[in-house]
C-alpha cells in the first residue's frame, strides 16, 4: 500500500527515507505556470529535495551521465528522478537505488500514435494497440510510452537504447502488465513496475531495478 507524506511546507525537512522506500512528490499549482515556469519550479524544487535528503543546507551539483541522466556525486547515495509534463511535476528519490518516472498529460499527445507505435515499438506491441478503438488506443499508447520511459531513465540510457528493444507484455486492453525484455538482458523479471493515472489528467509510471519498495507519495504546493 502506498503510505501518505505529509505536504512539504516551504523551509520544512523531509521525512526520514527508508532504506527500502521511494519518495514521490507531485507539484500542485503548476496550472498556473507557464511551461518553462513549470520546468524551472521543478528543477528549483529538485534541488532543495535533494539537499534535505542528502542532509545538508548547501546547494549540490547535479552532473549528467554520457546519455542524460541526471546524477549528484555528493548526495550520500541518495538517487532521483524528475519528470514533468504540461502543468504536471513528479520528483522520486530513493537510497541506493537507480530509479526512473515519466507523467505524461493526457491532453499533450495530438501526433499519430499509430505512426509512433509502428516504427519505434516492438511488433506485437504495435500490434497489439491497432486492436484498440481510438479512445483506448491512445490511452494504452501513454500507458505504455510511460512505462517505456520509466525504464529506460532508470537504466541511464535514453531513448537511444531502442524502445522496441524494450517489451512489455500487455493485456487485452494494451495495459503493461511486466517488463518481458530490456535488449540482451537475461532477467527482465527482475523490473520493479508502479503506474497510475488520473483520468484526463495524466498517466504516469515508475520503474527501478531491484526488490519491491514501498512508496510514500506526497504533494509540494508550486509556491513554496
Amino acid at each position: 500500500m502506498d503510505l501518505p507524506l505529509p505536504d512539504l511546507a516551504p523551509g520544512s525537512a523531509v521525512p526520514a527515507l527508508a532504506p527500502d522506500e521511494i519518495h514521490l512528490w507531485r507539484l500542485r499549482g503548476g496550472e498556473r505556470l507557464t511551461p518553462r515556469g513549470v520546468s524551472a519550479i521543478a528543477h528549483r524544487h529538485l534541488g532543495r529535495l535533494l539537499s534535505r535528503y542528502a542532509g545538508t543546507e548547501q546547494p549540490l551539483a547535479i552532473v549528467r551521465g554520457a546519455h542524460g541522466k541526471p546524477t549528484a556525486p555528493d548526495a550520500g547515495g541518495i538517487e532521483f528522478n524528475l519528470s514533468h509534463s504540461g502543468a504536471h511535476v513528479l520528483i522520486a528519490f530513493a537510497r541506493g537505488q537507480a530509479l526512473g518516472v515519466d507523467v505524461e498529460a493526457v491532453e499533450g499527445r495530438h501526433r499519430s500514435i499509430m505512426a509512433i507505435a509502428q516504427r519505434f515499438f516492438a511488433p506485437e506491441e504495435a500490434a497489439a494497440l491497432a486492436q484498440l478503438d481510438e479512445a483506448g488506443r491512445r490511452l494504452a499508447f501513454l500507458r505504455l510510452w510511460t512505462c517505456k520511459e520509466a525504464v529506460l531513465k532508470a537504466l541511464g540510457s535514453g531513448l537511444h537504447f531502442g524502445l522496441d528493444r524494450l517489451r512489455f507484455s500487455l493485456d487485452a486492453a494494451g495495459l503493461p502488465q511486466a517488463v518481458c525484455a530490456v535488449g540482451a538482458d537475461a532477467a527482465p523479471g527482475d523490473w520493479q513496475l508502479r503506474r497510475w493515472e488520473a483520468p484526463d489528467e495524466i498517466v504516469a509510471a515508475l520503474a527501478w531495478r531491484g526488490p519491491p519498495r514501498r512508496l510514500r507519495v506526497g504533494t509540494i504546493d508550486a509556491d513554496g
